[in-house]
């Protein structure tokens, strides 16, 4: 299960002291995290449709709590339906999740949930920008000197804001925002897939394993730092076990090591590996394509019954499975009867 290889374990210490970051691509350059972008319809990508976008901008002046979160909805070329995608704008401080982010990002995971023409939600980091290098030697100002570009879809949750915490109750209340934040990806009405193009760490590990799959660049690096930083992972970190095993879990959680995206692939934590950034919107593009082939409320009547079996004992599961069935017949089975019908006539054309 481990290996001594360099590239695929490495400390967190190591990962930051290299003098030399690799060239990452820039993710907002590509049609895919570009909005209103003109282009082929033919390529969810490269579209420009009216769409809905808005900015959800922190207006305090804090340093813990820059940031913004936004999201577009655009819709499927050549099928029926919309896709959304909602981007971690963190960019200074490596998309990190501070207190403010994470109300707005499950805020409008909820304002999604309740968009029935949507079939998938994408979930992304911003735009690489400079790596900060701070001159204070202090834990809880955040760096300010811009350096080095450096990929991220998110770095995970706040450490400068962490570093603050005074009382169990302010520790509490942090963690159950986070803890809320993941809950809402997890049972979140569409599929979910997170496009992952450089770190993911800590808390966005565990919103990254909340999403139904993560797709990932090569360059992308993953971890679960917490230990180094003197806390335990918790919450959503218990779906990692479900994903790559125990013994994995154990070492991922454990050991604070990073692993590069060809170990993850090989685990199962990541579902689709990616050459690249133009790969990776490749990947996802096919993706949404295929969304619209399915019947709507079906998916999501999947992937509700999904999540409840993550919840529910084996029993309970196939109960809840039976109910799932019925409930597509609620409104006397239009949807059914409408695929089955052009399954059907299209079987009987095909003999005649």
């Amino acid at each position: 299960m481990r290996t001594s290889n360099s590239r695929t374990i490495m400390s967190f210490g190591r990962l930051f002291a290299v003098k030399s970051w690799p060239s990452y691509p820039n993710l907002q350059a590509a049609p895919f995290f570009s909005i209103g972008h003109r282009g082929s319809r033919s390529d969810p990508f490269k579209t420009r449709v009216s769409l809905v976008a808005r900015r959800l901008q922190s207006t305090s002046t804090t340093t813990s709590a820059t940031g913004e979160i936004i999201q577009s909805i655009q819709p499927i070329p050549n099928g029926t339906g919309n896709y959304a995608t909602v981007t971690i704008s963190n960019h200074t401080r490596l998309n990190s999740l501070n207190s403010r982010l994470i109300a707005q990002l499950t805020q409008t995971m909820h304002t999604l949930a309740k968009d029935s023409t949507l079939r998938l939600t994408i979930l992304r980091g911003s735009t690489p920008e400079v790596l900060s290098d701070s001159s204070s030697t202090t834990t809880t100002t955040p760096p300010t000197t811009l350096k080095k570009h450096v990929a991220s879809f998110s770095s995970g949750a706040d450490i400068y804001e962490m570093s603050r915490l005074a009382t169990s109750e302010e520790a509490r209340v942090f963690i159950s925002k986070l803890s809320g934040l993941c809950e809402s990806i997890r049972r979140h009405t569409t599929v979910t897939v997170a496009a992952i193009d450089g770190l993911c760490f800590g808390g966005a590990l565990e919103v990254a394993a909340c999403a139904d799959w993560r797709y990932a660049t090569r360059t992308s690096t993953f971890g679960m730092p917490e230990t180094k930083h003197g806390i335990p992972s918790v919450i959503h970190a218990r779906l990692l076990a479900n994903i790559v095993g125990w013994q994995r879990c154990r070492e991922l959680v454990y050991l604070a090591r990073v692993y590069d995206a060809d170990t993850m692939f090989s685990w199962g934590l990541v579902d689709v590996l990616a050459d690249d950034a133009s790969a990776l919107q490749v990947e996802i593009s096919a993706l949404v394509r295929e969304t619209a082939t399915l019947g709507p409320q079906a998916l999501r009547e999947q992937k509700a019954l999904v999540t409840a079996w993550e919840d529910l004992d084996f029993r309970q599961g196939i109960d809840a499975g039976v109910d799932a069935f019925a409930n597509m017949w609620r409104d006397g089975g239009s949807e059914p009867k409408a695929f089955m019908k052009h399954f059907t006539e299209r079987k009987k054309n095909a003999k005649a």
